[in-house]
């Protein structure tokens, strides 16, 4: 027992010295964890300030866009916000190209400076185009990023991309016996099946592809190079057409001896209110003025739509209006089915346009269903909202442009020269976005959109 005794008291002391050592362990142990999640905290307080930083810049390119489309300055022209009073203006864009910095706080530390580039001309696709390059900062508590966009614009000047016989913002299917003398284009694939056939350039969007199976065929002359823009189709311009058109020429009800003519009249309802035109049985209209402006035309059985014979250089031009003006879905489209037909008793598609203004977020389209008539449907359609459809062994004669392509069976479809010579005579521009980059946080020059 005295020599336990002896053990035990010669232990004693190493209590103190293994406590101490125990609070030193802890204490390190303590400090490795608050630095290491300081330095997570601080990780993450960047990362959502650059996300911030991200959005801010962001927010400049949507100010810009809206501003630029809603003021539609010229392009050597910029719009302006006035920070005092919110008001738009324009003005001319500075000695280096460039519209002055607009510079816009967002709050909670977040805000953003951009500048617009003036317009520049581009000839692409068969299309005469603006581009613009917009280069927005955006700063979040002391965080910078920056990023770039291009914007094209169509000028209208011609509206139809020259050389195409149809055009497509989305994909396209080229299925059957569907053949295409003239251009395709798309912003998305193009694909090709069965025995369908296109002698002319066939252009996916950039970075898309033609794909061609079965005994599917492209010409000899034609190219499947993808495009470097993207097909570009501006808003339908109607102007005061609405309100300021030939729909009296029709008469309500419609009569056999009026401005426009009609046989089996009384198979024709035309309600002047709702711009509602319907033919059926063997009912016929022939439309004889200069612009017209409906909601919707629906041609079945066998009636005709008849475009008079024009002087040279004149045209008779159709406004369908968006559903958003006429009521509603099921308004707004062109329907022709079973054996009518649209008859244009000139060989010239300029003299017959057809113009869909849509609605981008209600369904519309322009179709013919199981058309067989032995004449060929000599017009122009544009339809940037819309759907085209062709179906049965229906040839057009002129060029079509659109949302969306669907061309059915045995549906031709001719390129004629003279499309080239339609024109907007609008100074609208809408500018849509083609290409996004992230730049370095700060220009590398004195070029601001150089680091992108």
């Amino acid at each position: 027992m005295s020599r336990l005794h002896a053990l035990i008291a010669e232990d004693r002391g190493i209590a103190l010295p293994v406590t101490v050592s125990v609070l030193f362990m802890v204490a390190g142990l303590a400090t490795i964890t608050a630095n290491a999640a300081i330095s997570s905290e601080h990780s993450t307080l960047r990362d959502r300030n650059a996300k911030q930083a991200f959005q801010a810049g962001n927010a400049g390119i949507e100010a810009a866009m809206y501003r630029t489309n809603l003021m539609q300055p010229g392009s050597q022209q910029c719009a302006y916000k006035n920070p005092s009073n919110g008001s738009l203006t324009v003005s001319g864009v500075q000695a280096d190209g460039w519209c002055a910095p607009q510079t816009e706080d967002l709050g909670n530390g977040q805000s953003y400076t951009m500048r617009i580039s003036a317009g520049q001309s581009l000839h692409v696709n068969g299309q005469s185009l603006v581009q613009r390059s917009i280069v927005s900062t955006g700063t979040a508590s002391g965080v910078r990023r920056r990023v770039l966009l291009r914007a094209n614009a169509a000028t209208g000047e011609p509206v139809f991309p020259q050389g195409y016989g149809g055009v497509s913002l989305d994909g396209i299917t080229l299925p059957n016996t569907v053949q295409v003398e003239g251009g395709v284009g798309s912003n998305g694939d193009i694909y090709m099946r069965n025995y369908a056939y296109v002698c002319g350039k066939v252009t996916p969007g950039p970075g898309k592809t033609v794909e061609i199976r079965n005994s599917a065929s492209v010409c000899p002359t034609g190219d499947t190079t993808p495009a470097q823009q993207s097909f570009n189709l501006q808003p339908v311009d109607q102007g005061d057409a609405p309100t300021n058109n030939d729909n009296a020429r029709i008469g309500s009800p419609p009569q056999p001896t009026g401005l426009d003519p009609c046989t089996d009249c009384d198979s024709i309802d035309w309600d002047p209110s709702t711009r509602i035109l319907r033919l059926r049985n063997n009912s016929t209209l022939t439309l004889g003025g200069g612009t017209y402006s409906f909601c919707g035309i629906e041609l079945e059985q066998t009636a005709q739509l008849k475009i008079a014979v024009r002087p040279l250089g004149t045209g008779t031009r159709v406004f369908v209006d968006s559903p958003d003006q006429c009521g509603g879905a099921g308004t707004g489209s062109v329907h022709v089915r079973n054996s009518a037909n649209v008859l244009n008793l000139n060989s010239d598609p300029t003299t017959f346009q057809l113009y869909v203004v849509g609605s981008a977020s209600i369904a519309t389209y322009v179709a013919f269903d199981g058309v067989d008539f032995p004449m060929d449907l000599v017009m122009a359609v544009y339809a940037p909202y819309s759907t085209i459809r062709i179906k049965g062994d229906t040839h057009l004669s002129g060029a079509i442009a659109s949302k969306a392509i669907d061309l059915q069976n045995s549906a031709r479809i001719t390129y004629h020269e003279r499309i080239a010579d339609i024109t907007t005579g609008s100074p609208l521009r809408l500018y849509r976005p083609e290409h996004y980059l992230e730049c370095t946080s700060v220009a590398t020059s004195t070029t601001p959109d150089s680091g992108c």
